[in-house]
């Protein structure tokens, strides 16, 4: 039996991907919110194009720093982007049915096209999420009484939380939080949060092992936090954006599970495949954006994945692109000898700007930051289960334990500069590092 790609590489890109000119309500890497500008390009297409021009010189980086002349059917390389790396210049990508279609398919087909298997044969991408919203009239949805009331209310109470202090502040916190919650009940718009997904490795269903017909997919968000969108837009005059107190997220029903039937449904769990006369045959991946991780989305639903082989399937790689998020140790779901990899566009596990394994609010891992100043930062963090969680109701009796990293095989790497001439009307913290989890010699998927 041949051993082909029994390792694995994790690769991220911290780069920030929060908003410009932000302006923090509350604490935004806690339950706070955000005010700023959505940066970006008033021509979708432009954007799109722009966007993947960024990514595709932090692949390019990425791939010239591994070893010269390895097989690349040795190892699986495995490269993770933030949450909201792509979005428009009004927050989602708007369109409707009078126009060219669903932004994600595009992006989805552009991003196979610029990352062929031919070039990247031993690759998966998880580009971070697109944020698109379908709406007929874009316009009188902005002068909607729903929307203008809702808008109203939110600029009021966060421009007066930054002219109160001591008791309160914390009471007109309070009231802007509760508002936004109910909001989200009675939504004015539907937003769809998807992780933008391209193997160059077979995928497949975990639920019957059926071969998917793309190389690509995606995997959509439910959890709508106070700060995934802007709260209003700082511009003088301000524009016409979609705005946290406009949206919902769609619902998933896992009440069947959590496995992936077809490319684009919305769930999380899917499967690379090896061949039966390799070793490993086959590994489950999952991925749970950034609040869905917080929710318990993987560890919830942990005995009631209808796998092809109860016995022996679970997940094996758990991924989290991220805008505000960090490994919790509770939602771990990854199997014994798992990894639970994290990507985040929003701030930096501490002060450190090279790699380090230690604790991080209680989970061993290596982890790597990025750090421009408060406001813009983002970090890469991995960790490997050595006692796998038990049920799906977390304690501290059945959580997943966590084996002792070292840096030993870990680099970061800045990415210099990038052929996109006005970076900075696209992403406002720089551009970013690349950081290589298992440069030369990778992790071993299944320790014999």
């Amino acid at each position: 039996m041949s051993t082909n790609y029994s390792k694995i590489r994790f690769i991220g890109y911290a780069i920030p991907t929060t908003d410009g000119s932000l302006v923090d309500i509350g604490n935004p890497n806690g339950p706070g919110a955000l005010a700023g500008k959505y940066l970006g390009n008033q021509d979708m297409n432009t954007d799109i194009d722009n966007r993947i021009l960024v990514l595709k010189n932090a692949v390019e980086l990425a791939n010239s720093k591994l070893p010269v002349g390895e097989d690349p059917t040795s190892i699986v390389n495995l490269f993770v982007a933030p949450e909201f790396y792509f979005h428009g210049v009004e927050g989602p990508y708007i369109y409707s049915d009078s126009s060219d279609g669903d932004p994600a398919d595009k992006i989805l087909q552009k991003l196979q096209a610029t990352f062929p298997a031919a070039q990247y044969p031993n690759w998966t991408f998880v580009f971070g999420s697109v944020i698109t919203a379908k709406v007929d009239n874009i316009q009188n949805l902005y002068e909607s009484n729903s929307v203008t009331v809702r808008n109203s209310v939110v600029k009021n109470l966060a421009e007066n939380w930054q002219n109160s202090f001591g008791p309160l502040q914390g009471v007109i916190f309070d009231a802007l939080v509760n508002f936004i919650k109910n909001c989200h009940a009675y939504p004015d718009v539907e937003v769809r949060n998807r992780a933008m997904i391209v193997s160059n490795l077979p995928l497949s269903s975990s639920l019957n092992n059926a071969e998917f017909s793309e190389p690509t997919m995606t995997v959509e968000k439910y959890y709508d936090s106070n700060e995934d969108f802007l709260l209003y837009d700082v511009s003088q005059p301000p524009r016409n954006i979609i705005t946290e107190q406009m949206t919902a997220y769609p619902v998933i029903d896992k009440s069947g599970g959590d496995i992936k039937k077809t490319n684009t449904d919305p769930y999380a769990i899917f499967r690379q495949n090896y061949g039966a006369a390799n070793f490993p045959n086959y590994m489950d991946f999952a991925i749970e954006i950034c609040l869905d991780h917080s929710d318990l989305r993987l560890r919830r639903n942990l005995n009631n994945e209808p796998w092809s082989n109860k016995n022996v399937d679970a997940i094996h790689v758990q991924i989290i692109p991220s805008c505000g998020m960090q490994i919790s140790g509770p939602s771990v779901a990854a199997d014994v000898n798992g990894f639970v990899f994290n990507c985040d566009g929003q701030y930096n596990l501490d002060m450190t700007t090279v790699p380090q394994a230690n604790s991080q609010s209680g989970v061993n891992c290596v982890y790597t930051n990025y750090y421009v100043n408060a406001n813009y930062a983002a970090h890469t963090q991995l960790a490997r289960v050595s006692v796998a969680a038990t049920g799906g109701n977390p304690s501290p009796n059945n959580n997943a334990q966590f084996e002792l990293m070292t840096t030993n095989d870990v680099l970061s790497v800045a990415v210099s500069g990038t052929p996109l001439k006005n970076f900075d009307h696209y992403f406002a913290g720089g551009y970013g590092e690349v950081h290589i989890y298992g440069l030369n010699n990778g992790y071993v998927l299944y320790p014999q």
